[in-house]
């Protein structure tokens, strides 16, 4: 049992800003438009939503998000039951991991999560009853002691032929009743045996062998749930509830029948009548809604992307871009019709969906130049988008066949990434077609290309374009990479060349041909994921001269013993910051920082020590003017403030936050806006040096602290910045006041 603070400071509106939040801080970006669960706790209504919670505080309507940021244990929050008795709350989690939320502190039972379970194991219910928590779930009923934090007991219910899955319980009187997937049973709550299936009995009435979701105590008497119409049962402050996917009955004197109807109404995952008589409706397409006297009164969805799924992000032009396409290992669509989610600097987001993409699904990656948007769809072209509007939807037709469609359907049309070169040229990669590489040039001319390989078994990744112009491309399932160059003539194709990069010497001399990532470093060297770790081109403008181009990977070297750089990996993702450091994106063990030359681990995260919500990581973007960077998982967003920005071409806009150092601080203060790699000195008013140190690009990181270890005096410090040509100037001041 492990217990930490919630952190309530942090349960901020939603609306602020956070450019400056603090070196080293942490933030969530989840959706949270499709909500399934609410409980109320005293003054606030808590809802589930998309595996996230949030809750509404009910005066003044502000809405408030919380998380494995703010405290939470784990990510994928299933429901939440509160005790107003005990004034705490229990989180149960779709990994069976719980939390109990009490005098402003987490205590976390892992027991059931870390329980080895034949078949399945879920929890599907809470039910709070006195000091206990009966937790219905695949493999029985579980008491959680709400005094000591522990797991008190676990009930099994079925036959000789195996155990039932428990979906729900009630009490009447003296019994405990639950509502499993073979019928409905009940026991003595006071039986010393009720560890014994024996001990349980069907409840008469309830005798058929329907699967029942739950059951809820109304008085005297139960109400279940085995509808297939009805999509949930409740019963809370006097109310019954029932819904289905459109509507909600309520029962408030036990007799009258109210059936409420509205077009809000899409997809109704459960219903909730609060302590002051509002109707609070959960639906998985319009969030959560608040009726007063069965009269709508507004919906509550906090900001964030339309799903947590992601299969890139990109940060360019002060937006985040967070495609949602997919596919079943570059074959099968997954058919995701939600688009891309857009993020501006305020934290505000836009979807465009299918329709607003012309149709196009599976949204894979995203080429941005000049406010002008191009996505790269997996299944039907290239849709481009001027100031929020579809402007045309590139394809077969209107590109004279460059974009052509895949050798057995007349209109799928498979772009796996898009990216501009150093003239604004859009290049793309487009699968299953004898003319894979494709440019449309500044002046709206259509080329395509093709290179040696079967069209059938023709299917592409990434794309990088290097500081050379030379196209690289992921040959996906394993067949390494692809190097093209048109030499500066896309209309002549008696010059192009292309290379096939795999194991071989001489040919790259990848470490494995399961190549994933690509990213080109502050010195043109590229860098290559794969399956056995990294490969490093020293030398990319040899690919085409006859010259050495071979890859290296790099060797780590700890004590007697050297391996090359995390060579047991596969390496999802690259992405180089402002300092040249490289974030790696991993599929089993999280991120890591490394150093330029990739010799040192600056950081590891993993969802054991930080908030990342998995260790399975898609991809990586960096807003370079403010040094966050966002980490997509296979479990939804979430960023980091690093301590590395781009570095200035010179010394204008220099920013120092926080300004002014407050008493109660105690965090890095950085210096952004300097010229990349800038020596950074400290003084006092008078002169005297107090910190000296290097910029990670174009920010300084300084902790507050004196040659000697101690925090800085109130007054006024003079920042001094020396840039490449050696000239030295005061570029900021910073004030600390105690």
């Amino acid at each position: 049992m492990k217990m930490k603070k919630l952190l309530y400071i942090l349960f901020l509106p939603l609306f602020l800003e956070a450019q400056d939040a603090p070196i080293g801080s942490w933030k969530d970006y989840l959706s949270y438009n499709s909500a399934s669960y609410i409980c109320e706790a005293d003054d606030m209504i808590f809802c589930v939503a998309n595996g996230g919670l949030f809750f509404v505080e009910k005066e003044s309507n502000i809405i408030n998000r919380v998380s494995k940021i703010t405290g939470l244990s784990d990510v994928g929050v299933k429901q939440i039951a509160h005790s107003s008795k005990l004034n705490l709350s229990v989180i149960i989690y779709e990994n069976c991991n719980i939390d109990v939320l009490e005098n402003n502190s987490i205590i976390n039972i892992s027991d059931v999560k870390r329980k080895e379970i034949a078949g399945t194991k879920t929890i599907n219910n809470i039910n709070i009853k006195n000091t206990t928590a009966y937790l219905s779930s695949s493999f029985g009923l579980i008491l959680v002691d709400l005094i000591n934090h522990e797991i008190q007991d676990t009930y099994n219910i079925g036959d000789e032929n195996g155990m039932y899955s428990i979906n729900g319980c009630a009490f009447l009187g003296d019994s405990i009743i639950v509502a499993t997937s073979n019928g409905v049973f009940y026991a003595n709550k006071n039986s010393a045996t009720l560890s014994d299936y024996n001990s349980w009995q069907e409840l008469p009435g309830y005798s058929n062998k329907e699967t029942y979701d739950n059951i809820v105590a109304v008085n005297d008497s139960i109400s279940g749930d085995y509808s297939h119409e009805t999509t949930s049962i409740s019963y809370n402050n006097n109310a019954l509830l029932k819904t289905t996917f459109n509507s909600v009955d309520i029962n408030l004197d036990g007799e009258t029948i109210t059936r409420l109807t509205h077009s809000k109404f899409k997809n109704i995952k459960y219903a909730y009548v609060d302590s002051e008589e509002n109707l609070w409706v959960a639906d998985s397409i319009s969030g959560l809604l608040k009726f007063i006297n069965y009269e709508y009164e507004e919906s509550y969805i906090p900001e964030g992307p339309v799903r947590n799924d992601i299969y890139s992000l990109e940060h360019v032009e002060n937006k985040l871009y967070m495609c949602h396409g997919g596919h079943a290992n570059f074959g099968i669509n997954s058919l995701i019709n939600d688009g891309v989610s857009i993020k501006n600097s305020y934290d505000e987001w836009t979807n465009y969906d299918r329709y607003k993409l012309g149709n196009a699904r599976d949204i894979l990656e995203v080429a941005v130049l000049n406010g002008v948007e191009y996505y790269a769809s997996w299944y039907h072209g290239i849709p481009e988008i001027r100031n929020g509007e579809l402007v045309i939807k590139h394809g077969f037709a209107n590109t004279n066949g460059a974009l052509d469609t895949c050798w057995y359907s007349n209109n799928r049309i498979r772009i796996s990434d898009l990216k501009f070169d150093s003239k604004g040229n859009l290049w793309a990669l487009s699968s299953e077609v004898n003319h894979p590489i494709v440019v449309k040039t500044q002046n709206n001319n259509w080329y395509s290309y093709s290179i040696n390989r079967s069209q059938v078994d023709l299917f592409f990744d990434d794309l990088l374009v290097d500081k050379n112009d030379q196209k690289w491309g992921v040959l996906a399932r394993g067949n390494g990479l692809v190097v093209f160059t048109e030499n500066n003539t896309p209309e002549d194709a008696s010059d192009d060349q292309y290379k096939i990069i795999n194991t071989n010497i001489g040919s790259g001399k990848l470490p494995s041909l399961q190549t994933y990532s690509l990213a080109e470093d502050l010195d043109g060297k590229i860098w290559v994921g794969t399956d056995q770790g990294i490969a490093i081109f020293y030398n990319p403008e040899n690919v085409f001269s006859g010259d050495n181009f071979d890859s290296q990977q790099v060797l780590i070297t700890e004590g007697d013993y050297g391996q090359y750089l995390l060579n047991e990996e596969k390496i999802k993702c690259i992405t180089i910051d402002g300092a040249n450091r490289k974030w790696i994106g991993t599929e089993k063990s999280g991120v890591f920082l490394i150093s330029e030359n990739g010799e040192e681990e600056v950081l590891h995260f993993t969802k054991n020590n930080s908030p990342l919500f998995s260790n399975n990581i898609v991809d990586i973007a960096i807003n370079h003017d403010n040094g966050e960077v966002f980490i997509g998982t296979d479990k939804g967003l979430v960023s980091y403030r690093a301590d590395a920005t781009e570095g200035a071409s010179f010394q204008d806009k220099i920013k120092i936050f926080p300004s002014p150092v407050e008493s109660n601080y105690r965090g890095l203060i950085a210096i952004d806006g300097l010229t990349a790699n800038a020596n950074v000195k400290i003084t006092d008013i008078s002169g005297g040096l107090i910190f000296e140190t290097t910029a990670n690009g174009g920010r300084a990181i300084w902790d507050g602290k004196n040659k000697n270890g101690k925090r800085a005096a109130t007054g006024v410090y003079l920042v001094l910045s020396t840039n490449t040509n050696g000239s030295e100037k005061v570029v900021g001041k910073i004030l600390f006041i105690h």
